[in-house]
């Protein structure tokens, strides 16, 4: 369904018939996102709007889910997050929140560029970030409006799509070693799941310039894949863009904010971090996008080999 994504013109065809004004001219796509095309225009009134619509069917339902969320949220947490005005099977708009993204991947090296300094002197970015976290991760399943998830379901799911790869491409005998132990010993799974939004990175993350080059959080974007589960899972894309620095300032900051780092939870992050271009390999071969599972089985050849 990679193709079924609206155009720009019919996406600001939907905006006008919902009674957004928008101005002719001021559509600008973003076709860096996996699972929507997303257009920022303008109204005639100034309001600026973010429209998307899906590109594969598999996000159709959750894009649904993710409007009730949401609602559900709202005023739940101390950042701004969307506001749906508009939500159909096809096409959502909501004004566009405060800020810029922290950060753009490559959409060919799937690397991250940050366009602020994380861990800046003048930076008002991690810290509120994880308090964002620890709210979210406080939240009873219910209250968000998530079904609940035992705590052996991320261990089954990893154990599921190591077996996955190995028989669709193929891992070196080290690293699948490696992953098979690593399953096998309790340490740093976790006991408990919480509602995660499961997709942080910086391109999801809202920020405005302060005086002195810092960044402070806006907002946070995206909660399509929100769900529960582990809650290491939403560290796991700010490990793979900020490196093991911003990991640790991350965790420190959670932890002095009341967040629970349990024993082994940063061993185990780096481990999903690892393990994350599995999965995007399998991402890849399951929306036809080869680029994915090369530039995922390279970074597969780069962690080398394991005792």
């Amino acid at each position: 369904m990679e193709a079924s994504a609206l155009s720009v013109p019919h996406l600001v065809d939907h905006a006008v018939r919902h009674g957004i004004a928008v101005v002719p001219g001021s559509a600008v796509v973003d076709e860096s996102g996996w699972d929507f095309r997303v257009v920022h225009c303008r109204d005639e009134h100034g309001r600026e709007w973010i429209l998307r619509s899906p590109r594969r069917a598999q996000v159709v339902a959750p894009a649904a889910a993710e409007d009730r969320l949401l609602r559900l949220l709202r005023d739940r947490l101390p950042t701004r997050i969307p506001e749906w005005r508009v939500h159909t099977p096809e096409f959502t708009a909501y004004p566009r929140l405060p800020g810029t993204a922290a950060g753009a991947e490559d959409p060919h090296s799937l690397r991250y560029r940050w366009a602020v300094d994380p861990l800046g002197p003048a930076a008002e970015y991690l810290g509120p970030l994880a308090g964002v976290l620890v709210s979210l991760h406080a939240l009873p399943p219910a209250t968000a409006g998530l079904p609940d998830t035992a705590p052996d379901r991320p261990r089954e799911r990893v154990a599921r799509q190591l077996h996955e790869a190995h028989a669709a491409f193929g891992l070196s005998p080290g690293r699948r070693a490696h992953w098979l132990r690593w399953l096998e010993d309790d340490y740093g799974w976790p006991t408990a799941t919480v509602p995660v939004h499961g997709d942080v990175h910086p391109g999801h993350t809202l920020v405005s310039r302060r005086p002195g080059g810092g960044a402070r959080l806006e907002g946070l974007l995206d909660w399509t894949n929100a769900r529960v589960d582990d809650p290491a899972a939403d560290f796991v894309d700010l490990y793979y863009a900020g490196g093991p620095a911003v990991l640790d300032a991350l965790l420190a900051a959670y932890r002095g904010q009341g967040g629970t780092v349990r024993e082994g939870m940063r061993e185990h992050i780096v481990e999903l971090g690892d393990f994350l271009w599995v999965r995007v390999a399998l991402l890849g071969l399951r929306t036809n996008r080869p680029h994915l599972v090369t530039t995922a089985r390279a970074r597969l050849r780069e962690l080398g080999t394991v005792p």
